[in-house]
């Protein structure tokens, strides 16, 4: 007989109730540590954020603190401060019962001449012009006016003059008709119109009163426009032009252009003593005016009537033993009017007993070179030429105001030159035909 089966039982549990509330547990903790994870965090957060603010608190007062000390301190002190306290003075003024006071004007004449200013129409230049104004009046007369104009300041006489007369009859308005009655051009003799009856009758005058008015035309005198002080020295005189050039006898020297505007240098003791002054440019006699001299350096600038287009040039250095050549118009009656030239070199930058103002060299020189100028190769000048020495125990000894000296002497002047270096050499017929451009021969009168 089969064996019995035996039968087994099993109770079967629901854990899942005790299982939810187990998991409800443990994300309860979680949730508790998130929690204080995120509490912790902020208490973080918060006290580094008081550190910082704290941090930043001391640098501001660490800086107000290093900002004051560098600021400077200042002490306070009191002191009186002083008000001038006025003063009242008490005149008692003129009893009018035993004074009276009568206003009455004063008049006084003073003839005054004017500078006018000339624009030109780039600017404005320097040149200037003087009026001077007689009254006359009568016969249609109203005026006799005399103008002079001076291209600047250092002009040793007026350039131009002119002479008018205006009428008594106005044309309208504030015009009047003018009348010219002279002019004079520098140096030149004054030049007289011609005055017909038309112009007369045109003027509203007569014939013989423009005549006698003419007379009334005082030009400007041959001086420069402003007059030197007195307590300078080395101030001669400015020379009137002669009635007649020099003769033929008379003595004469050498000289040279150093500007465009007719200014010449040359010797002292070429124009010494002379009543007038003329200079001879391609055998032509210009009349001329003595503007500065020096008689220690031997040195005269004089003004020609004239303009030039050529002129000398001053060297800027001078040395021992260079080549020169020396200019001028030497015996002239015996040797004829040519410009002569002669050749040598520097000996030495000094004069007699080492004067600095004067130079030494070879070039042989007569009487009537003084004043010429002594050329270096490239035509520049060094020296003036001024003297010799004369005897047998000297040869060729001859001596030139030094170039450097004499533009001190032009400079203190405030006379126009100028000066520089040359390139090349030139050659010696080149280099006197270049001298001969400026170089001119100077008269003198006694």
């Amino acid at each position: 007989m089969p064996k019995s089966i035996k039968s087994l039982e099993y109770t079967k549990s629901d854990f899942s109730a005790l299982n939810a509330h187990a998991e409800g547990v443990v994300e309860n903790e979680k949730q508790l540590a998130r929690l204080k994870r995120f509490r912790a965090d902020k208490v973080w957060i918060k006290n580094a954020g008081i550190i910082l603010l704290v941090i930043g608190v001391f640098a501001i007062l660490l800086a107000i603190a290093y900002n004051k000390s560098k600021e400077p301190r200042y002490g306070i002190v009191e002191k009186p401060i002083y008000i001038d306290k006025p003063i009242y003075h008490t005149i008692k003024v003129p009893d009018h019962k035993l004074s009276k006071v009568i206003e009455k004007p004063i008049y006084i004449t003073k003839i005054i001449k004017v500078p006018i200013q000339i624009t030109k129409i780039d600017g404005v230049s320097q040149e200037f012009t003087f009026f001077n104004t007689r009254e006359i009046n009568k016969n249609g007369i109203s005026t006799v006016v005399v103008g002079a104009s001076y291209d600047s300041v250092n002009s040793p006489y007026p350039e131009t003059q002119w002479c008018y007369a205006t009428s008594m009859r106005f044309i309208g308005g504030n015009t009047t008709s003018h009348l010219t009655l002279a002019n004079k051009n520098g140096l030149e003799s004054i030049d007289y119109n011609d005055l017909t009856i038309k112009d007369a009758q045109v003027f509203d005058s007569t014939q013989a009163a423009l005549e006698n008015a003419k007379n009334q035309c005082e030009f400007f005198p041959n001086v420069p426009p402003v007059k030197a002080d007195s307590s300078v020295k080395n101030m001669p005189p400015i020379y009137s032009r002669p009635a007649n050039p020099p003769s033929s006898g008379s003595k004469s020297g050498t000289g040279f252009y150093i500007n465009n505007n007719g200014f010449v240098v040359t010797n002292n003791h070429v124009i010494s003593g002379c009543s007038s002054v003329w200079i001879n440019e391609n055998n032509k006699n210009i009349p001329s005016v003595v503007v500065k001299t020096n008689k220690a350096l031997d040195i005269a600038i004089i003004k020609a009537n004239t303009s030039n287009e050529t002129f000398a040039k001053f060297a800027d250095n001078i040395r021992t033993g260079e080549d020169v050549m020396a200019l001028g118009f030497p015996l002239g009656r015996e040797l004829g009017d040519d410009i002569k030239a002669t050749k040598g070199n520097i000996s030495a930058v000094s004069g007699i007993q080492g004067d600095k103002d004067f130079i030494q060299f070879t070039a042989p020189i007569q009487a009537g070179n003084s004043g010429g100028p002594l050329l270096n190769e490239g035509g520049f000048v060094v020296g003036i030429n001024t003297a010799k020495l004369v005897g047998e125990k000297y040869q060729n000894v001859n001596f030139a105001i030094n170039g450097n000296s004499a533009q001190r002497f032009l400079g203190k002047h405030s006379i126009n030159f100028e000066y520089g270096k040359y390139d090349k050499s030139l050659k010696s017929a080149d280099l006197a035909k270049k001298g001969a451009k400026f170089t001119v021969r100077v008269l003198c009168s006694n």
